[in-house]
């Protein structure tokens, strides 16, 4: 996707998002194998297996109020 979003919005989103799913979870390898602790993490859009290049359906609807 060619627009560029703010690390606000993209935190704002994914942390209010009930379908978020980070990818290092989404691929077994848990937090700690990364030295990421998950309290610490801040969730973000671009992290999220739903997210594809911003055509994550949630976030397109989510993102209209942004505008």
């Amino acid at each position: 996707m060619d627009k560029k979003y703010t690390e606000k919005q993209l935190q704002g989103i994914a942390g209010e998002c009930q379908k978020f799913e980070h990818i290092i979870a989404a691929m077994g390898y848990g937090y700690s194998l990364l030295n990421v602790a998950e309290d610490d993490y801040v969730r973000r859009c671009t992290d999220c297996v739903h997210w594809l290049d911003g055509a994550c359906g949630i976030f397109k609807q989510e993102i209209l109020q942004w505008k």
